[in-house]
């Protein structure tokens, strides 16, 4: 017997769930395109060369192929590597800044609670200010205000500070890849104690460490941090324009309204993929971000050889749904046209009313044809799980007329009607 379950992490999608992340998603783009975004979208299937080169997450942690000539492809991890191979491919000349917003399917294999879910973006192109990476928050802020959202909070870090204080007492220059790979390791240590060590197996002074623990012991105590900031830059004056830019990163912030904003030293996610500011938007007492997003300057690079500046912010749909919800809010849908379902006893009936029933569709009504020979009380049956507002049976009269039962289903109420000829119909169901 065959196996019919989803396969675990990737779930079918009923219509009321449906209709909620469509209509979430609309709002996103809505408010992106007030801001000057255009929408793009890339192919589910990329060059497994784009992400070995550009992704946070290794091929081995993705879905990965081979074509019939050996050439290996990824399902879409992420939306930035093939973004930024989109603007290689068309607009690497283009005048700068390229702002582009984005939703499609995000494929990670080692998910298990997710292996497939649709991720909004918005993306910025050929700016390397704060000017770019705010208006992206804003945007975001925006449609929580809209959704009816209490308030909002914004964490943000900046990885050079880290790159930075990890090379300030070395003598040789250590690789980048070190650098990332000590950054990931403390990002998931169980302790203070477990970074200790992390740190110390990396060759670092122990000055050094005990400024980074004394960060991450005051991670929740943001004056503290400064103070630890301003102490480092007196011991290594090279610290001071990072530190510098994450102070006016936060001014920047407040110049767009956006206040309840904090510097978290321990928000390193995507320290092998970001390559400086990071931010995470949450609810304002949330504990689950809603989106997450950072500059991503080196990547162009990597891709075409030239340098352009990136920053960018992804959410999954799903998950924004579900946060929206676990606060109480109510998703409020649009008003929809009304849905009728037409019933006829006969098939003759049904050629001589189409022509009508394609007049009420053009006029933006949703008018569907019960293609089943089934009596009222089953037609009424399955109107309801259409969430239908009328039935209409109609049946043959003499000579020519038709007779109509109007069920009223968000009235619970009926009528009939005689009507003599098909433009006679029409006025009748309108009003419906």
């Amino acid at each position: 017997m065959i196996k019919v379950q989803t396969i675990k992490g990737m779930n079918d999608i009923l219509p009321a769930d449906l209709l909620k992340m469509e209509y979430v998603e609309s709002l996103l783009f809505k408010s992106a395109a007030k801001y000057g975004f255009s929408r793009v979208q890339t192919p589910i299937l990329e060059s497994a060369e784009i992400y070995k080169s550009t992704a946070e997450f290794p091929e081995e942690k993705c879905y990965s192929l081979s074509d019939s000539k050996g050439r290996k492809m990824v399902l879409r991890s992420d939306p930035d590597a093939p973004l930024v191979r989109l603007v290689a491919n068309n607009w690497v000349n283009h005048p700068k800044p390229i702002k582009l917003s984005f939703c499609g399917s995000i494929f990670r294999s080692w998910n298990i609670h997710r292996r497939e879910f649709k991720m909004f973006s918005l993306s910025t192109f050929g700016l390397d200010g704060f000017v770019a990476d705010v208006e992206i928050i804003r945007i975001i802020a925006d449609v929580m205000e809209e959704i009816g959202f209490s308030g909002h909070r914004i964490e943000f870090n900046n990885l050079n500070l880290f790159r930075d204080i990890i090379c300030a007492a070395d003598r040789e220059p250590r690789q980048d890849e070190d650098i990332k790979r000590i950054l990931h390791d403390i990002r998931f240590a169980a302790d203070e104690e477990a970074i200790a060590a992390i740190l110390r197996s990396s060759g670092l002074s122990e000055n050094i460490i005990a400024m980074i623990l004394d960060l991450f012991h005051s991670r929740s105590d943001e004056p503290r941090i400064y103070e630890i900031l301003d102490k480092a830059s007196k011991m290594f004056p090279a610290l001071t324009p990072e530190i510098g830019k994450t102070l006016s990163f936060k001014a920047s912030l407040a110049s767009y309204g956006l206040q309840n904003c904090h510097l978290n030293v321990s928000n390193l996610h995507g320290t092998g993929f970001y390559s400086g500011l990071t931010y995470r938007i949450f609810s304002k007492n949330g504990s689950k971000e809603i989106g997450d997003g950072g500059r991503y300057d080196q990547m162009m690079e990597r891709i075409q050889g030239r340098p352009m500046p990136a920053t960018g912010i992804g959410l999954g749909i799903e998950r924004f749904v579900e946060l929206i919800e676990a606060e109480g809010l109510t998703i409020s849908l649009p008003s929809r046209a009304k849905n009728m379902i037409i019933a006829f006893a006969g098939s003759e009936l049904a050629d001589r009313c189409r022509p009508i029933l394609r007049k009420l569709r053009s006029a933006g009504y949703i008018i569907e044809e019960d293609l089943a020979s089934r009596d009222l009380d089953k037609v009424m049956r399955y109107a309801k799980t259409k969430q239908a507002n009328r039935v209409i049976m109609i049946k043959s009269a003499e000579p020519e007329a038709l007779q109509l039962k109007i069920i009223d289903l968000d009235e619970d109420k009926s009528d009939s009607s005689l009507v003599n000829d098909p433009e006679e119909l029409y006025d009748v169901l309108l009003k419906c």
